[in-house]
């Protein structure tokens, strides 16, 4: 281990920087989901710029980002300091989550309860 990574490192701060992040794979996402759409489309004047291609090319970054942000959230987790028992307010932790099926993921339950419709259009 080398000194730069000696000093200890507070989990709250830590946690909020990779949520940073996290928001930043998700402008990247973003970014990818307008350049596909443009792609199909095709460019609207022939000598438009391809800045699409560039975005494309921001999948392999994403990829990257989230299996490192993947690996630093198991390393954390794995702390003795994490894995005492901590009392998290569940509603307030997973409260603002949208997904119901993530949210049960991350409760420790399987799946979900089944829905009379379990597709869903938005």
């Amino acid at each position: 281990m080398t000194a730069a990574f000696a000093a200890p490192l507070s989990a709250g701060p830590l946690l909020q920087r990779i949520a940073e992040e996290l928001v930043q794979c998700q402008a990247i996402l973003s970014r990818i989901e307008h350049s596909v759409h443009l792609s199909l489309e095709g460019p609207v004047v022939p000598q438009a710029p391809l800045s699409w291609q560039k975005n494309l090319q921001d999948i392999d970054l994403l990829e990257q980002n989230l299996a490192d942000l993947a690996l630093c959230l198991s390393a954390v987790a794995d702390q003795p300091a994490v894995r005492a028992i901590h009392n998290l307010n569940e509603g307030q932790v997973l409260g603002p989550l949208r997904l119901e099926d993530l949210r049960h993921r991350l409760q420790g339950k399987l799946a979900c309860p089944e829905r009379a419709d379990p597709i869903e259009i938005f």
